[in-house]
């Protein structure tokens, strides 16, 4: 069964249903398949107008919108790859993408029509007013001339296009630097990602759940489809607010939520804030991912969500799902990672490509049906990732007694300091233990001496104070002393990446001087 398959079935069997909510919109699966449908049409017009043939991509540049949702599964069931271009980048990074993708269709919010300047004079443009949710406007770049939709649009045309195997999919890697880069999905690895989901999270088609982040981050476009894949119902707002998710929370009775660290301690501290009391009973499950949750932030969690169980998942764009820990690993081994998913085979290897023993560090490659296609036009990084049936990205990680994994770092992050390895995650998570400290980044700082001096630098809670000698005298107490930093450097704010990861390669440039 292909993706849009099981939509335009959950339309047949429960059309009333409620499907999909952006801030005060609301469609029920009856309604989006029809926009499904309608959206599928205009794009084959817009394929016939502009002599669209064989690789036609579909660029998008839009906020989270009903839209964005719509047109997406439109493009998906026509077979078409869907290019998701991010707003917050540059405008650089924009125009570079934009010819070198070179989408035959963009789908483009109105405000952000100024931006695109990259675009063949060709290809169809479609935009989108989020702001009064109007028809959208089709036409091309080089024409004012604008062609709408058909009031009866031909369904006929709308037959099996689109295979388990097609490319349907183009995300891009995240970064404050440099070009983003493409990856991309067929709709079987996220089918078997979706069965997988259901099995290691307990999700079905009666939940009611709550997206946090942009539709052009994975996580949040992955929520989304998966939950109307499964027939339960999606909540989205336009931006994040945590006021107004709250009040979602109020208002509709959502039971699962997929976040990042950083997007619960936005809701936890306006919960707060606006609350004497706020315990949304019905939530039941929290699935997050990216940096790991701190045990002060679990703590919160079960403050506001005394129901919900935690289920933070390691994967990676390229390698969709790895490991879980789910509630009660959460209680057994809160700082591993958690154990592979069904159907997930996990190896760790030594540098001579041999197995790691228990408790050996090692390099994770991983086998199963969710594994991406290959970065967009890029075989030489693809090969560095795709070996035969195994993947890796680099990540770190050993292995205990009972077959649960912890992470140790990234290869390509790894500080070599007077000859010696030194993962600096495992320095930053020995720092964030200190209750003063609420963000820290290890770094090596090229040396004559050492090679690499390794350098910490930290961002205090607000009216925290510590001195620079008690840091160091506690993280000699915590590391292996070629672990500890030769010096501590204090910051008001890191730079982030558009995922909200702290970004080492602005960190790296700003050590360096080439920052700004």
């Amino acid at each position: 069964m292909r993706i849009t398959d099981a939509i335009h079935l959950q339309a047949a069997e429960n059309p009333d249903k409620t499907a999909l909510v952006v801030d005060q919109r609301r469609l029920t699966y009856r309604e989006l398949g029809e926009a499904i449908n309608e959206a599928a049409c205009e794009l084959l017009d817009l394929m016939d107008s502009f002599n669209n043939e064989g690789d036609t991509r579909v660029g998008f540049l839009l906020d989270n919108s009903v839209e964005f949702v719509q047109y997406f599964l439109a493009a998906t069931g026509l077979g078409l790859c869907s290019a998701l271009f991010d707003p917050k980048w540059a405008d650089a990074n924009i125009e570079t993408v934009l010819e070198e993708c070179k989408p035959s269709i963009l789908i483009v919010g109105l405000d952000f029509l100024p931006r695109i300047t990259s675009i063949s004079d060709s290809a169809g443009i479609i935009v989108i007013d989020e702001n009064t949710a109007e028809q959208a406007i089709a036409g091309n770049r080089g024409s004012a001339v604008h062609t709408p939709v058909s009031d009866s649009p031909d369904r006929s045309r709308l037959h099996s296009i689109s295979a388990e195997d097609s490319l349907f999919y183009m995300g891009f890697t995240s970064g404050t630097t440099g070009t983003p880069k493409g990856f991309l999905r067929a709709q079987r690895s996220w089918i078997e990602s979706f069965r997988r989901a259901r099995e290691a999270f307990g999700l079905s088609a009666a939940d009611h759940v709550l997206g946090t982040g942009p539709l052009v981050h994975s996580l949040t476009i992955y929520a989304a489809i998966q939950t109307l894949y499964l027939g339960g119902t999606f909540y989205l707002q336009r931006k994040f607010e945590p006021a107004q998710a709250l009040d979602l929370l109020h208002t509709y009775p959502i039971s699962h939520i997929y976040l990042v660290p950083t997007i619960f301690e936005a809701l936890y501290h306006t919960a707060h804030s606006r609350y004497s009391s706020f315990v949304p009973s019905q939530v039941s499950t929290l699935i997050t991912t990216g940096d790991k949750w701190t045990p002060e932030s679990k703590q919160k969690a079960a403050q506001i969500f005394p129901l919900a169980g935690i289920y933070e998942f390691y994967g990676a764009s390229e390698l969709s799902f790895v490991t879980v820990l789910d509630p009660a690993g959460n209680l057994a081994r809160p700082d591993s990672i958690g154990k592979p998913f069904n159907g997930v085979e996990v190896s760790i290897r030594k540098p001579d490509g041999t197995e790691a023993e228990e408790g050996e560090v090692g390099q994770i490659y991983i086998r199963s049906g969710m594994i991406f296609s290959g970065y967009f036009k890029n075989d030489e990084e693809t090969k560095r990732v795709i070996h035969g049936e195994w993947a890796t990205v680099g990540d770190l990680a050993k292995r205990d007694s009972e077959g649960f994994l912890y992470m140790v770092g990234r290869s390509k992050n790894m500080i070599i300091s007077g000859g010696l390895n030194i993962y600096p995650e495992e320095v930053e998570k020995a720092l964030l233990t200190m209750e003063q400290i609420e963000e820290a980044v290890a770094a090596g700082l090229p040396d004559a001496y050492w090679g690499q001096k390794l350098v910490a630098l930290i961002k205090l809670k607000a009216g925290a104070e510590i001195s620079d000698q008690e840091i160091l005298a506690f993280c000699r107490n915590q590391l292996a002393s070629y672990k500890c930093p030769k010096a501590i450097l204090r910051v008001d704010s890191f730079p982030y990446t558009n995922s909200g990861k702290i970004s080492r390669t602005s960190v790296h440039d700003w050590l360096t001087g080439r920052g700004g």
